[in-house]
């Protein structure tokens, strides 16, 4: 990931596969569902969400996210899958919708590398949207330190049922 953090020593290419300081970044593929789904489920409860779909929804919804226009790359250290980017392209931005690094790799610089590389290599000079729950105080200083601003605030309200509960 060449930029303001690393040196283009640090960033080499191997199948498709961008490796930077030992962590890899790929696309992910079909086969790769029930990964996210569970990387899905740990972010979910991770940011103070319901548990309440089971892993087969989880990959249920995953795999419609990526039939429906929903692009996504995976995030290894060695031989562990340790976090995912999950965005669409819309036509006047890119919209992150999930962003995770597993919980014992977080506030290592990794996630930093990995959005770094995003904005450099695959959303070179793009408009970027995504949401933070409120109360993540630490999650939207992440950001923050990229230059994202609150630029609107949200609001919601969901009938009660499995499928409302979880983004």
């Amino acid at each position: 990931m060449m930029g303001p953090h690393t040196n283009a020593a640090a960033e080499r290419a191997e199948g498709g596969t961008a490796v930077i300081d030992a962590v890899s970044i790929r696309p992910a593929r079909k086969v790769d569902v029930p990964i996210l789904a569970s990387m899905n489920q740990d972010l979910v409860l991770a940011e103070g969400g319901s548990a309440s779909l089971s892993a087969g929804a989880l990959s249920t919804r995953m795999a419609a996210f990526l039939e429906q226009g929903y692009e996504a790359y995976l995030v290894e250290s060695g031989d562990d899958l340790i976090g995912y980017v999950l965005f669409r392209r819309d036509v006047d931005h890119v919209f992150v919708r999930q962003f995770y690094i597993a919980s014992g790799q977080r506030r290592s610089g990794i996630g930093r590398r990995v959005v770094a590389w995003m904005m450099e290599k695959v959303w070179p000079g793009e408009r970027l949207v995504l949401q933070v729950r409120t109360g993540s105080e630490a999650v939207q200083r992440f950001w923050e330190s990229f230059g994202f601003v609150v630029s609107y605030t949200a609001m919601e309200w969901s009938p009660p049922s499995e499928e409302a509960q979880v983004r």
